[in-house]
C-alpha cells in the first residue's frame, strides 16, 4: 500500500495530527496504570498464567512467560524491532539484551522517560498512526497497544513500518458488543481480522490466552481493595478525628470523582465479565511489501 510521505519541515518523522477529534488517538489503560503506580509493576500487561500462586511473584512469572512467548514468535534472521506502545521500556530492554536493534514508540512522555532510563535511544515520541520511519523494521511488536490506534489507521501504519516484515502482537478484542462497560475497550475481533485480511496481512499464528490472563484481573481486584480502598478508609478516619470540616469539603469536591473511578476499576477487574465479552489473543502476521 503506497503512502504519501510526511512533511519534511523540521525533519520530523511524524505527520501532523489530522485533528483532535480523530477517534482512539490516546487512551490510558486505567487498571494497569493504577496498579503500576500503586504496586510498582515493571510490566503493563496481563501476563500468561500457568498455575502460579495468586500474588505478585506469580504475576511476575506470568508476565515473563508472556514476553518469552512473544519473543519466540520473532522470525529467525529478524534484527530491527519497533516496540509500539513500549510502556515502562522493560520489554525493549529484554529485546536489546537478546541482541535485537530495538526502538520504542509512544505518544506518552512518561513512557519516554522510562525508556530513556531503561533502554536509552532511539525513542519516537508520537502516535503510531502518524509515524513514517526513515528505514523499515523487520518486526512491529505491539503488546496491548493496537487497541489504542483507530482501526482504519492501524494497518497502513504497520505496513509503512515493516513492509515485507511481520507483526507480532498480543491484545484483547471484543466479541460481545452489547454496550456493557467491558465492551467499550478493545477492537471488535471480527472487524480487526477482516481489515487485516483486506490490507493483505497473512495470519500465520493465532493463540487464545483469555483464560490464562484472568488471574491478573482477580489479583488486581484484591490490590485495589487492599491498597486503594483500605488506605482511603484509614485516611478518612484519621482526618475526621482532626479536621472534620476538611473531610466534609473533600467529599463534596472529590467524592463523586473518586467513587466513579473506583467503580470503573471494579468494572474493568471483573474476570467473569472479561471472559464473557472479550478474547485475549496472541497473533503473528506476515506483512506484504
Amino acid at each position: 500500500m503506497s503512502a504519501t510521505p510526511p512533511p519534511a519541515a523540521g525533519g520530523s518523522l511524524f505527520r501532523p495530527p489530522e485533528g483532535r477529534s480523530a477517534p482512539r488517538r490516546i487512551k490510558v489503560n486505567l487498571m494497569l496504570a493504577t496498579l503500576s503506580d500503586v504496586v510498582g509493576l515493571e510490566h503493563l500487561h496481563y501476563g500468561l498464567w500457568e498455575g502460579e500462586p495468586l500474588g505478585r511473584a506469580g504475576l511476575e512469572q506470568a508476565q515473563e512467560r508472556y514476553l518469552e512467548r512473544l519473543i519466540a514468535l520473532i522470525p529467525e534472521g529478524a534484527t530491527r524491532v519497533l516496540d509500539v506502545g513500549c510502556g515502562t521500556g522493560a520489554f525493549s530492554r529484554k529485546l536489546k539484551d537478546r541482541g535485537f536493534e530495538v526502538e520504542g514508540l509512544s505518544p506518552d512522555p512518561k513512557q519516554q522517560r522510562f525508556y530513556a532510563e531503561r533502554v536509552g535511544r532511539p525513542f519516537h515520541l508520537g502516535a503510531f498512526q502518524d509515524f513514517y520511519p526513515e528505514r523499515p523494521y523487520d518486526v512491529v511488536m505491539m503488546s496491548e497497544s493496537a487497541q489504542y490506534v483507530w482501526l482504519p489507521k492501524l494497518f497502513p501504519a504497520i505496513q509503512r513500518a515493516a513492509p515485507s516484515g511481520c507483526l507480532v502482537m498480543a491484545d484483547y478484542f471484543v466479541v460481545e458488543q452489547d454496550g456493557s462497560p467491558m465492551s467499550r475497550s478493545g477492537h471488535p475481533l471480527d472487524a480487526f481480522l477482516s481489515q487485516a485480511e483486506q490490507a493483505g496481512l497473512a495470519l500465520d499464528h493465532r493463540e487464545d490466552i483469555t483464560e490464562a490472563s484472568l488471574p491478573t484481573l482477580v489479583l488486581g481486584k484484591q490490590w485495589v481493595d487492599r491498597y486503594i480502598r483500605s488506605s482511603g478508609h484509614v485516611f478518612e478516619e484519621w482526618i475526621s478525628s482532626r479536621r472534620p470540616w476538611l473531610l466534609a469539603l473533600a467529599k463534596r469536591v472529590f467524592g463523586r470523582t473518586l467513587d466513579r473511578k473506583l467503580s470503573e476499576l471494579d468494572e474493568l477487574l471483573d474476570a467473569d465479565e472479561f471472559a464473557r465479552v472479550k478474547r485475549y489473543l496472541i497473533l503473528r502476521y506476515r506483512i506484504p511489501s
